[in-house]
Parts: structure tokens; C-alpha cells; sequence
């Protein structure tokens, strides 16, 4: 991992204090990660990138700050899952996602898109908390 800018630093402990979550090394490192790669990444990739975490720590550290509202599952397929941060509107009591998770499959790179038109669903009857929309295609640089 690339060691983090004081800037980027000084963003991600305030986000972890903000969700009233103790600045831990562990915590600011896996955030670093995701931060620095430009789409959602692997967990296998999120492993290889953090040296000296055990499966056990990295797990919990996840956990924790998708249970925060930091970071969320931006897709999940076989036996892996990719995780980007979340927006600020998310929060410990809730993620609000209004994007589409984009699967290129050319490059298999796995990215969270706006959408043109906003998002919104509504179903007679019932109560929507969430809504998760996965597409697949080729991206902008593998279309190219």
C-alpha cells in the first residue's frame, strides 16, 4: 500500500470519528486501500494489498465499517466480493445507495455509477428501504 497523503490521512480519521469509530491503524489501512483504487476492489485483492493482516482481523475491520456505514458490498459474485467507500449520505443506521454497480466483462472491473435519470422504485403497498441495481457490459476504457 501506498503510504496516504496527510490530506487524505487527516479525511479518513475524521470519517472514522465522525461514525464515532476508534482511528485505528488497521482501520485507516484497509480505508487507504479502497480509497486509492479507483473502482470497487476484491477482497482477494484488498488481502494481497494489506501484508501483514490475518483473515480473522481484516474480516472484523470490514465488518466494522460496513456496520458503520463507511464502506458497503458493492457486489458480491462466486466466492468474491468487492467493497468501495460509501457516499456520505450512508450511516451506521442505514446505506443509502442511489448508484447502479457496473461489472465490466471485459476487464472485470466492478465500479459504482450514477445514474443519468435518479433511481426510484415504488411498489403499491409496500415499503422500499432499499434498492441495489447490478449491470453488466463493457466500460468506458474497455469500449474504447
Amino acid at each position: 500500500m501506498n503510504i496516504l497523503s496527510m490530506q487524505e490521512n487527516n479525511y479518513l480519521t475524521e470519517l472514522l470519528r465522525d461514525r464515532k469509530l476508534k482511528v485505528t491503524s488497521k482501520r485507516l489501512e484497509v480505508l487507504g486501500v479502497i480509497k486509492e483504487h479507483s473502482s470497487a476492489i476484491s477482497y482477494s485483492a484488498l488481502q494481497t494489498s494489506l501484508h501483514d493482516f490475518d483473515r480473522v482481523t481484516l474480516y472484523r475491520t470490514i465488518h466494522s465499517l460496513i456496520e458503520n456505514g463507511i464502506i458497503h458490498k458493492a457486489l458480491t459474485e462466486e466466492n468474491e466480493t468487492f467493497y468501495a467507500l460509501c457516499s456520505t449520505t450512508c450511516t451506521s443506521a442505514s446505506h443509502i445507495h442511489k448508484h447502479i454497480h457496473f461489472k465490466c466483462v471485459e476487464c472485470n472491473g466492478v465500479t459504482c455509477v450514477e445514474s443519468v435519470h435518479p433511481i426510484q422504485l415504488s411498489i403499491v403497498g409496500y415499503s422500499i428501504e432499499n434498492v441495489e441495481i447490478e449491470a453488466r457490459g463493457s466500460c468506458a476504457a474497455c469500449k474504447n
